[in-house]
């Protein structure tokens, strides 16, 4: 056999979308190299792959095909004129069908129905339309996303858990990696067909719809005759389409295998791990559930290593701010709280710390439940309190292996504050979190804890309060006419520009895009130290940090205002007035 035969025998085996594209384009050639890759990335059909891969324009491919089967070749501008002149002819072929296939009727005379498709010689697609409708079909090619828009435009935006809810077709369970942190689960990888992929498919455009809204946590929530299914963007819970009560517990219990947790076990909590890859985004998800009187309620967490910034400024401290962040966790030794309640971000502060920190001339050691983010160079350990790995367990373990640095998560008892306390003033940087309402309520926490008054004025270097806002979103945010009285009451000049919500496709209709911080930094200066040191209270130290020019989240809230952040009534929330 020739060279050239054993080339042409190959070619024979390309799809065909390949072979056309090859004849018409010698560019293409060059691109092809990157197709096997692309089909990993991207699930879907081969023409999804070309397209939104980028390896062809849409209208070169629907020409190719045009001309292959000898059809018409319809644009955008003449399928939209014909779907306003009759909308009624493409809801003769069922939604699901079209967003399937890729494909729309658009015209209809006596017994034959024209229908724009991507691939017209797709014989599967052209049997499932005249089982449908019972029509002739006569097959027109159009460009893919000409096809995607006009489907949109027919059937309105996209409702996968109601299509997948309802769908005939079930597809199975992609074979899962096992990765460190438990199943790696690749939710760009098309599923193949079996009897409860149904279900699977549900799962995971859950959990893509989640990482594309930047969701923070999925709630599923069981009820009498319903189930409900929330994500938390931004702090704001927002509800999804809920399946049918039916598909729940099939839900669950495929998270739970993927989490490494007991399905059998429905009457105690459970907690596990696993990790989620869409395209080149891996996310790590922590999975809890509790038993409810109509089921088990599922919270997923989801940790983005890549979405945190973990740069100080880029958290939205400001420049003081972080200076003097900055200047307290490079002491030699002593303590460094960051306060606030739960979901104001205090963990992400403190790995921002260990990342200035990380160098290769110190050793870092942290204990934290869970361990959120993974960092190369730092010991991170996981709280297991069943075999007795708790924080202060920890703690006296990590005296014995050399530390320079310390992270706790979080200083939960009397007994984990004095270990720290020790540490601290036996030459070691300590950083860890309380949940008080303000920096200076740590003082009275760690009183309360049993932590002398001369021994933290002399210990602590630092003392940091937070809260997350709800950011403006800078695609539509709008000036906004503010009462004088408001103006007065809040310090703002009368001819200051303030900002409020409009809403845009960018933010999802709500005004809101993503969160910035509200911090508040007291550097333990030395006359701080000593009114601690003597017993001051809380009130007396608040002064002399007031005296001292330092802001408290009530004022570097109101500064966000000023800067066009966020609103008057974000901080009002957040900072309760102060």
């Amino acid at each position: 056999m020739t060279g050239n035969a054993v080339e042409d025998k190959r070619a024979d085996r390309l799809p065909l979308a390949v072979r056309l594209l090859l004849e018409r384009s010698p560019e293409f050639a060059a691109a092809l190299p990157k197709l096997p890759k692309l089909r990993e990335k991207i699930a879907g059909t081969l023409e999804e792959v070309l397209v939104h891969g980028d390896l062809v324009e849409d209208l070169e491919l629907a020409r190719a095909y045009a001309e292959y089967y000898c059809v018409p070749l319809i644009d955008a501008a003449e399928l939209g004129g014909r779907l306003r002149a009759d909308s009624a002819v493409a809801r003769r072929v069922p939604e699901l069908v079209c967003r399937q296939y890729f494909l729309l009727a658009f015209a209809q005379e006596g017994a034959s129905l024209s229908v724009a498709m991507v691939n017209p010689g797709d014989r599967e697609a052209v049997d499932q339309v005249q089982l449908a409708t019972g029509c002739v079909i006569s097959p027109v090619a159009a460009p893919l996303t000409v096809v995607e828009d006009m489907i949109s435009v027919a059937f309105g935006e996209r409702d996968m858990v109601k299509e997948i809810s309802s769908s005939a077709v079930l597809d199975a369970a992609p074979p899962d990696e096992d990765g460190e942190f438990g199943s790696v689960v690749n939710l760009s990888r098309a599923t193949p067909g079996g009897k409860d992929g149904h279900v699977v498919r549900l799962v995971n455009h859950i959990l893509a719809e989640a990482v594309r809204t930047r969701a923070s946590d999925i709630h599923l929530e069981p009820f009498e005759n319903d189930v409900r299914i929330r994500f938390r963007v931004d702090g704001s819970l927002r509800e999804l389409t809920a399946p049918p009560k039916a598909t729940y517990v099939p839900m669950v219990s495929r998270l739970k295998i993927l989490s490494k947790m007991d399905i059998a076990e429905r009457r105690l909590p459970q907690d596990g791990a696993f990790t989620i890859r869409l395209g080149e985004k891996r996310v790590d998800l922590r999975v809890s559930t509790v038993p409810t009187v109509y089921g088990e309620k599922m919270v997923m967490r989801l940790l983005n290593k890549d979405a945190a910034p973990l740069d100080l400024k880029g958290l939205g401290f400001t420049d003081r701010q972080a200076e003097d962040f900055i200047e307290a966790i490079q002491s030699p030794h002593g303590l460094i709280f960051v306060t606030g309640p739960t979901g104001s971000g205090k963990t992400t502060s403190l790995y921002a710390a260990l990342k200035i920190l990380n160098q290769p001339d110190v050793n870092i050691m942290t204990v934290e439940d869970p361990v959120e983010y993974r960092f190369m160079g730092i010991n991170q350990i996981q709280v297991k309190a069943q075999v007795n790995m708790t924080f202060a367990g920890a703690l006296r373990a990590f005296l014995r292996q050399d530390p320079d640095i310390i992270m706790v998560g979080e200083v939960r008892d009397q007994e984990t504050a004095q270990i720290c306390m020790r540490a601290a003033l036996t030459g070691h940087l300590v950083l860890s979190t309380l949940h008080t309402n303000s920096a200076l309520g740590a003082v009275s926490r760690l009183k309360d804890m049993g932590i002398e008054p001369f021994l933290l004025g002399s210990a602590v270097r630092l003392l940091e309060a937070q809260r997350l806002v709800r950011r403006l979103c800078m695609a539509c945010r709008a000036p906004i006419k503010v009462d004088a009285t408001v103006r007065a009451k809040y310090g703002f000049a009368p001819d200051e520009v303030l900002y409020g919500p409009t809403g845009c496709a960018e933010c999802g209709g709500n005004g809101y895009r993503g969160r910035v911080g509200v911090y508040e930094v007291i550097r333990i200066s030395p006359a701080l130290g000593e009114l601690i040191s003597g017993g001051a209270g809380v009130n007396e130290i608040t002064a002399a940090a007031r005296k001292a020019g330092i802001d408290f989240l009530f004022q570097d809230g109101m500064e966000k205002v000023r800067r066009g952040l966020t609103t008057v009534e974000e901080i009002l929330t957040a900072s309760e007035g102060h």
